[in-house]
């Protein structure tokens, strides 16, 4: 299982989903449902192409487990800004429960 970083790269560039989808030819679903990490399962034709278009190393498009406290701490600046419940805190919550999902099984 891998745990995708597209969304935010994609915000950083300015650049929209339906363009996105426009720039790869992949679906706008497929495209919401990686950045969402409802799909684990991209080949890896169509990580190239969502990476040449971003302009980034296809590396970049994944979330380490090297990067959990960083996620943590943003977490912890989007409770503070936003509340608990907020749908801000949630898309981080969700991410490192995926990476720590992946940190587990990497042990069993």
């Amino acid at each position: 299982m891998y745990v995708f970083n597209i969304k935010n790269i994609r915000r950083s560039k300015g650049i929209s989903l339906n363009k996105l989808h426009e720039m790869t030819g992949v679906s706008r679903a497929y495209l919401f449902d990686l950045e969402n990490n409802r799909r684990f399962n991209p080949t890896m034709f169509i990580l190239q192409k969502i990476a040449e278009e971003l302009e980034v190393d296809i590396k970049e498009l994944f979330y380490s487990l090297d990067e959990l406290e960083n996620l943590k701490e943003e977490m912890y600046r989007r409770i503070d800004e936003y509340g608990l419940d907020s749908k801000e805190t949630l898309e981080v919550s969700q991410i490192i429960d995926l990476l720590i999902n992946v940190k587990m099984k990497k042990r069993d």
